[in-house]
Formats: structure tokens, sequence, C-alpha cells
């Protein structure tokens, strides 16, 4: 997946890009844009050297979209079920006199919860950034930018 942004400032290695959301993008969320919202700002490599206020082309591997998209979003739906059914089967089995439903589904959420504790604490010591993160592929003239490249496939 390329995108085209511009830098902002600089970290090290890294690159704060700003993103302008093309036409082409959906409602998904999966960028933290809302509708009203016409530009996101990513952290990417920096592998060109690109300089603060140039316009880059960045790329994040399509299927290292999924696998963050899996990480963030079905491994703590997968805490929630599990937590729900066995707690669920537990308690009947046990029975321990509480509320079957109720307490399967507060341990439902209370997993997931830890779960997205455990992922934002393995993010923080960067265990996900070096992989998952885009990288800065190209610097581009302002003239290439008049369409990104979603919008030159979707032949606007």
């Amino acid at each position: 997946m390329k995108e085209i942004g511009t830098v902002k400032a600089l970290r090290g290695n890294n690159a704060e890009v700003e993103i302008k959301r093309n036409s082409a993008c959906g409602d998904c969320g999966a960028c933290h844009v809302s509708k009203d919202q016409s530009v996101m700002l990513t952290t990417a490599k920096n592998s060109v050297n690109a300089q603060s206020g140039e316009t880059v082309e960045v790329e994040m591997q399509f299927a290292n979209v999924f696998v963050a998209a899996f990480i963030m979003y079905g491994i703590p739906l997968i805490a929630f079920i599990l937590g729900s059914c066995v707690v669920y089967y537990l308690v009947g089995a046990l029975s321990l006199g509480w509320d079957q439903v109720l307490t399967s589904f507060v341990t439902g959420i209370s997993l997931t919860a830890i779960t997205y504790l455990v992922i934002r604490y393995f993010d923080r010591q960067g265990r996900f950034n070096s992989k998952y993160q885009p990288v800065i592929i190209a610097v581009v003239d302002n003239t290439e930018t008049i369409s990104t490249p979603m919008e030159k496939r979707m032949g606007n």
C-alpha cells in the first residue's frame, strides 16, 4: 500500500509524515481519521534520508496491514470469546450461584481490556514498530502528487 505525504518532523531514523486522505479512502477507521479530517499523521522509517518539508512516497507491505489488524482486533476478539465461553461453562459446572451470562460477559470484557494493555505494552517496547511501520521509499516532486497512487489505480 503506497501513499504520498509530506515530512513534518525528523526523529532519529524516523520521520513524522502527514498523509492526505484520498478520495478512495473509505470509512473503515483503520487510520483513525474521521470523515471530517483530511490528513493523518504517521511515523515512518526514513530509509531515503528525506528532509523536513519534502514530499515523499510511503509504503506499508499489504500483508503487514493484515497482520497488524489481526494483532489489534483479532487477538482481543479471541480473548473475549474464549474468556466468555470458558467462564460461562465453568460457572455452570461449578454451581457457584453466580449469574452465568453476566459473569462471562464481564470476564470477556476484562480479558479484552487486558489484551489491549498487553498489546500497548509490547508496542511501547518497540516489538511491533520495526516490522509493521511504514517506510519512506522515495522523495517525489510536487508535480507527481497531483493524484495519489490509489487514485491512479482507481482512474482519478
